[in-house]
């Protein structure tokens, strides 16, 4: 089945194929260990910047947030009220003879 591996033993490597296969064997373990080593490392890094983008959106939605809450503010003012109430609809101020104030018991 493996007969070429025998061949490259034999003629390029010069060793027998009982000891290439144990350095070829020895190599593919050596490989997956050092794979298993690394390969925390890559997903805590990719991880950190995961996090890095994360937290950038958070101090971008957080500054949105505070925008849209002084914005909000400043629509609920009274002033702006009293304006837009003057201004687009017949609301006026009360003369002083249309004022009547009611005591509760």
């Amino acid at each position: 089945m493996f007969e070429w591996v025998g061949r490259i033993a034999k003629t390029r490597v010069h060793v027998s194929p009982k000891k290439f296969w144990v350095i070829l064997i020895f190599s593919v373990l050596s490989m997956v260990g050092a794979m298993a080593f690394v390969w925390p490392n890559v997903k805590m890094v990719k991880m950190a910047y995961e996090y890095q983008s994360l937290a950038q959106e958070e101090r971008r939605l957080l500054q949105e947030n505070n925008l849209l809450k002084v914005e909000r503010e400043s629509l609920k003012s009274l002033d702006r009220i009293y304006f837009l109430a003057e201004k687009y609809t017949t609301l006026q101020s009360p003369e002083k003879g249309q004022i009547l104030t009611v005591f509760l018991k």
